[in-house]
Order: C-alpha cells, then structure tokens, then sequence
C-alpha cells in the first residue's frame, strides 16, 4: 500500500475542518500542536482495536534449559491469540493461562502433557520449566510501531512531515477528524458514522475471511466424490 505521509494527512484533514493547511508539522501552532497529538493518539488506539496486516510479525526462538521466563520482542504490542506453537513437536501451546490456573499448575496440580504458557511481567513463561532438550517456540503478533520513518525505522509516535503512516489513508482521516470533533464538544452522530463504515469495511477486507458451514468437517485430501465436478455423468 501506499502510505501517506503524516504532513499530507493532517493538511487532509485541516481542509476537511475549514482550517489553514499547515505547511509543517514541527511549528509552535497550538492548532497543528493538536492535530499531530491527536493522530498520535489515533494511531496507537486503532493499533489495539484490530489486528491489522501491515503490523503482523513472526516471532521465534528457543528454549534454554531451567529459563522459564523469556523477553518479549522489543515491538510487541499484543500477541495474536491461536498461533502459539511449539515447533519442534509440531503441536499447539496451552494457554494463555490465568494466574488462578498457573498458580494451580506450579504448585503440581493438574499436570498434563504439552506446555504450558502465559505472558507475565513482559516475559513469556512456560510450565513445565523447559529442560535440556531445546525446543522451537513460533507465534505471531502485532508490533506497536505504526510510524515509518525515512530511514525505514519504525516508532509510535509522530514528530516529522515525512514520516509515513501505516494505515489506510482513509481510515486514519476518519478517525482523526472524529477525535477533533470530540475534543471540540462539537456533535459526532456523521462522523461516528462515517468512521465506523469505513473501519467495517477495512475489517472486513483486510485480510479475506473463509467460507464458514453450519457443518464443518475435516478435509481430506485423499480422492473421493467431493473432487468431481458438477454436471451429468450418467453412463
């Protein structure tokens, strides 16, 4: 996609208020002092509310024998919820567990195969504690960065005209002008609306969906009727 930078965006959505077009974000203008904090402000909330493409990583590693405890990634914001694997058995972690149940499970109740794991006092720990057979731990998550700057670093917060925005152009723009309307006391009913279409749709859309059925079952991949074509094949 695209990306917009975060000076043409605010000058978007200064013509869209009836407000002067700032010529840059880095003045004294308590008006474009505003506008940036607000995009700020937007960009991390729309971080939170969904787990959008452009911010997904991949995160792996291994384990050490007796560390039960290992350091989030330095961009993590939140994990994605199903995709905690233990890639050396080819299975699917246990968790994430509450504290009641990690509690339990330390104090030697409630033992059962597989790994046990929870994210506590940003690290991720595990149960059992893992011993000297190494094991590959993959997940997927969202980063917190959603600022890219020229130099192809990423941060969290605006502070430069070139800095480009990772979001849908749109989007943000909805969302920003929304927050200026809140901010002002002014009546939000059109532009709660106009915001709120456009984040269905781009949730929607944003990564497909499959085709769900009232009766699932596995697939197979072995030959049978299900890979016959339709039409009319009597004999």
């Amino acid at each position: 996609m695209d990306y917009w930078s975060a000076l043409t965006l605010v000058r978007q959505v200064a013509g869209e208020l009836g407000l002067p077009a700032p010529p840059s974000l880095v003045t004294d203008d308590p008006q474009v002092t505003q506008l940036v904090a607000l995009l700020n402000s937007a960009g991390n909330e729309l971080n939170l509310y969904y787990p959008w493409q452009q911010f997904t990583k991949f995160h792996a590693f291994s384990t050490v024998s007796g560390q039960d405890g290992y350091d989030l990634p330095p961009d993590w914001l939140y994990y994605i919820d199903q995709t905690q694997w233990n890639s050396s058995g080819n299975n699917e972690l246990v968790g994430p567990k509450s504290p009641q149940e990690w509690s339990r499970l330390k104090g030697g109740l409630g033992a059962a195969a597989g790994m046990r794991y929870r994210v506590y006092q940003d690290k991720l720990m595990f149960l059992p504690i893992p011993g000297s057979k190494s094991t590959n731990i993959s997940i997927e998550y969202i980063k917190k960065n959603w600022v890219l700057k020229t130099d192809h670093s990423e941060i969290e917060l605006v502070s430069q005209d070139s800095d480009k925005i990772q979001y849908q152009p749109w989007l943000i723009i909805k969302f920003l002008r929304l927050k200026f309307y809140e901010l002002k006391g002014f009546d939000t009913t059109a532009p709660k609306a106009d915001f709120m279409r456009m984040f269905l749709t781009l949730v929607g859309k944003d990564k497909g969906a499959p085709v769900l059925s009232l009766t699932p079952s596995a697939a197979s991949g072995l030959i049978g009727s299900w890979q016959i074509p339709d039409g009319s094949w009597s004999t």
